[in-house]
């Protein structure tokens, strides 16, 4: 069951991006945000909350699954290949179904960053204490990159899902110049003979 050199760049590429997006998580949710020491003077409210730290971590977790999963099934065992051979609709379901919840989680998240990086990009130009503005520019670059990355990594899933399962057909085959030639003599035969 090979896949084609394209879903094979495009699950690479999202392993990438899954692990860049991991970088950038854990440098956006560090000692400060989580302990909500990250506020503005005036209202004492965090200004990123460290709730988000779960979705920023699971959905790019989930993401390298996926990927992982979608790269190494030509090299499972036997038995695996021989259970996805007997039940080729259910695992394209399950695959499917997984890489669409992925690519509206990632849209999500990359939403999330966006109004995150809006709340901070106030103060990141106009930050009362000095050291706050500069903090508030490192948080700024970050959720931007973040923005960028979720948003990424939801267009390469999108793209994937079109690729396998919305009738783009270079998983598995490809079409021969002879196989249409033949579907079309037979078609043109069966309309002159009624």
């Amino acid at each position: 069951m090979p896949t084609s050199p394209l879903v094979y760049t495009i699950n690479c590429a999202s392993l990438m991006l899954s692990v860049a997006q991991f970088c950038v998580a854990s440098s956006i949710f560090d000692f400060i945000v989580v302990n909500r020491l990250y506020y503005a003077a005036n209202d004492e409210a965090p200004l990123i909350d460290p709730k988000y730290a779960i979705i920023y971590f699971i959905f790019p977790l989930l993401s390298s699954a996926i990927s992982l999963w979608t790269l190494t099934v030509p090299n499972m065992p036997r038995s695996i290949q021989a259970f996805i051979s007997r039940h080729p609709f259910s695992v394209a379901v399950a695959h499917g179904t997984l890489l669409g919840a992925a690519s509206i989680a990632f849209a999500f998240c990359s939403l999330t960053s966006a109004q995150l990086s809006l709340s901070v990009g106030y103060h990141a130009y106009k930050g009362v204490p000095l050291q706050f503005e500069g903090s508030s520019v490192w948080y700024l670059n970050r959720l931007r990159s973040s923005t960028v990355l979720f948003g990424l990594q939801s267009i390469l899933t999108l793209s994937q899902i079109g690729l396998l399962y919305m009738g783009l057909k270079c998983r598995y085959t490809m079409i021969e110049p002879h196989s249409i030639e033949k579907e079309h003599t037979m078609k043109s035969q069966f309309r002159k003979n009624p």
